[in-house]
């Protein structure tokens, strides 16, 4: 199951903005703090709590300056779970970005999982342009 956040216009640079979130540490500003508690992390890894839902630890999988990052998760319910951050040019500062969450849910899990899910997604990416542009990076 994909959920993909709406499409968002940031005030920054694709290269800010790659720059930043290639480094797991500063994901811990675009977390929604409602939901996510127990945040640790290092250069490339970082490990926190969806309320309610599971224990994840993402790592980066890939990367394309500038446009992608794509990371892997490993959680405590072992799901399958990637997080991708996609960044399009719009002007030098300006950016594109949309949240996609790719997790392979049990059928029995996706009525109770998907709202959260798409909240948590839709909050990144809103946490991403209002923190970006506030320059609390």
């Amino acid at each position: 199951m994909k959920i993909s956040s709406p499409l968002t216009r940031v005030k920054r640079s694709a290269a800010e903005l790659f720059e930043l979130a290639s480094d797991c540490q500063n994901l811990a500003y675009y977390m929604p703090s409602e939901q996510v508690k127990d945040f640790s992390a290092t250069e490339d890894t970082c490990t926190f709590t969806i309320e309610n839902i599971a224990k994840v630890s993402l790592k980066i999988l890939e990367k394309t300056p500038f446009t992608y990052i794509r990371y892997i998760a490993e959680n405590d319910k072992n799901i399958p779970l990637f997080l991708e951050l996609k960044m399009n040019t719009v002007s030098e500062e300006e950016t594109d970005v949309e949240v996609e969450l790719d997790i392979d849910l049990p059928i029995f899990l996706k009525p109770m999982l998907q709202t959260p899910l798409k909240r948590f997604v839709e909050t990144l990416s809103e946490k991403i342009k209002t923190d970006a542009e506030k320059n609390k990076l």
